[in-house]
């Protein structure tokens, strides 16, 4: 046995060192799956999200019209409001509008999974350009994400000024009160389009 150890030697002095001195996984590293409940992620200045859910989006690049685009998508919600994190893959991730909003952005729908499944252990938003790291935040536990706010609901549109009845004073003949001039108040042909003489 002592033969086998001192042949070995030598050729564990040739494996790279960086595949002889592996650390141990983190436990905390571990994906994370929530099944149909939301994550909960949050940072160290008090910033927190739920993710709710975790989807994909294809589409076409103009640039690149033969290899479609795949975004990895999450909707979350940042205070009782809706968002998303989106990007080529769940480390690099950029803050994004609501997921309808970012459907109309890119002209696809995202298809949301069944189960949130498969999340990083922590998250890191990026600003958009991608140089720098806005928020940096780690899981925290599984439970019901906050209610979202209602969006506002757009106010209804105006109706249209009333059409004159006929036999009525035309505008042009109402005084800024309101009132309609007296009949023959104006020399006939005062209100002609085409040049005054």
């Amino acid at each position: 046995m002592r033969g086998l150890r001192l042949a070995l030697l030598p050729l564990l002095a040739l494996l790279p060192a960086a595949v002889r001195a592996q650390p141990a996984p983190d436990p905390s590293a571990a994906p994370v799956a929530c099944g149909a409940r939301a994550a909960r992620y949050a940072a160290a200045k008090g910033l927190s999200l739920w993710v709710a859910r975790r989807g994909t989006m294809t589409f076409e690049n103009p640039l690149r019209p033969l290899s479609p685009e795949v975004l990895q998508v999450l909707q979350v919600t940042i205070r009782n409001k809706p968002a998303t994190a989106y990007g080529p893959d769940l480390d690099s991730l950029r803050r994004g509008a609501s997921p309808a909003a970012l459907e109309a952005q890119y002209g696809a729908p995202v298809k949301w999974s069944g189960e949130l499944e498969g999340l990083p252990a922590s998250l890191r938003i990026l600003a958009d350009d991608g140089a720098a790291v806005l928020a940096q935040l780690r899981f925290e536990a599984c439970g019901d994400a906050p209610k979202v706010a209602e969006p506002r609901k757009p106010a209804p549109p105006r109706k249209p000024a009333p059409k004159p009845k006929e036999g009525a004073p035309a505008e042009a003949t109402r005084t800024p009160s309101g009132r309609a001039l007296p009949q023959g108040a104006l020399p006939e042909g005062a209100l002609a389009p085409g040049p005054r003489p």
